[in-house]
């Protein structure tokens, strides 16, 4: 999403990933674009998308496919400020 405007061959379906896809698919029965916008990372191959929050302004959240996460291919974090969880532990409340 950091590369919507780079120049690169985007989709224009990409424009409309803020769109809300509870209302698109329960109210208007309808596709919401992120599934679709997802089915088209899966085909390009990629292992996932770093995509802006729209619950925090200036976030980032991070979209990972884990079935992609073979042959060779991983994820490794990078959490200088140390703001991530540890463990499985540190998701209990």
């Amino acid at each position: 999403m950091r590369q919507l405007h780079a120049g690169a061959p985007w989709d224009d379906l990409w424009h409309d990933w803020r769109e809300d896809w509870r209302h698109l698919k329960f109210e208007l029965h309808i596709e919401p674009p992120t599934w679709v916008l997802a089915d088209m990372v899966l085909a390009h191959g990629y292992t996932g998308i770093l995509l802006p929050s729209q619950a925090r302004e200036g976030g980032t959240n991070v979209v990972v496919y884990s079935e992609r996460l073979k042959d060779g291919n991983s994820v490794t974090v990078n959490d200088p400020d140390g703001r991530l969880p540890r463990n499985m532990s540190s998701w209990e409340r």
